[in-house]
């Protein structure tokens, strides 16, 4: 009976573990966030969510059910206060000249450097994937430092002009992967944003996948994940 005790005990004790790694919060790198480990031997692919304006590192972090277990998952904060949350710029300032935008930029940057140093994950097999506002900043991410980002994930955003005009087009952002989605009753940030944003990249040489969700608002469904999901394979 006691040795019964004993084995129950073992997985209440590696059962609460595993939920603390997926829900404690990591403060240790340039930004703060949670962590979803991958048991692979190997190093694994990595990705990192990028919430919206106002909202907080917990908010992407339950599209984790949605990613194979074979990715190290990654959901951080951005570093400014806004409201009860948190945003990457300031809302009325969205531009890719806003200092706030570049300081985001740049610490997105170093924190994937920091990633995956300390969880010995791929550096070749890093995919940023933001909602809103978060969505903006993989474009200023992403676009800007393919070398180091092997996809973005694009849900609800847009593509700032001004990022826009001062891309140099390279073999290596070619190579970028890039999924967008939109839905088309977006009351936020309109559909027609998400696809000119789209077009335009198309013309820089680009090969975004654009998926579009009729009568979807500001928003992330069932669907969209399971289209990003087939993106990522």
């Amino acid at each position: 009976m006691v040795r019964i005790l004993s084995i129950i005990t073992l997985f209440i004790g590696i059962a609460f573990n595993a939920a603390a790694q997926a829900t404690d919060l990591q403060t240790d790198l340039s930004l703060k966030y949670l962590v979803r480990l991958s048991p692979s031997a190997t190093p694994s692919p990595v990705i990192i969510l990028l919430h919206g304006y106002g909202s907080n590192e917990q908010d992407l972090f339950e599209l984790r059910k949605y990613f194979p277990s074979k990715y190290l998952v990654i959901s951080a904060r951005a570093p400014y206060p806004a409201g009860q949350g948190y945003q990457w710029f300031d809302l009325g300032k969205g531009d890719s000249n806003n200092p706030e935008v570049e300081n985001s930029r740049k610490l997105i940057l170093k924190f994937i450097s920091e990633i995956t140093h300390k969880y010995t994950a791929n550096k070749n097999q890093v995919y940023l994937i933001g909602f809103s506002q978060g969505a903006m900043m993989c474009y200023e991410a992403g676009l800007t430092s393919p070398e180091t980002i092997k996809g973005i994930g694009v849900l609800s955003g847009r593509l700032f002009p001004t990022l826009q005009e001062k891309l140099i087009v390279t073999p290596a952002l070619k190579n970028l992967k890039i999924f967008i989605s939109h839905g088309t009753a977006d009351n936020r940030i309109p559909f027609t944003e998400g696809k000119s944003s789209s077009e335009n990249l198309i013309k820089l040489g680009l090969k975004p996948e654009f998926h579009e969700y009729n009568g979807m608002g500001h928003s992330i469904n069932d669907q969209v994940m399971t289209d990003l999901g087939g993106w990522l394979k």
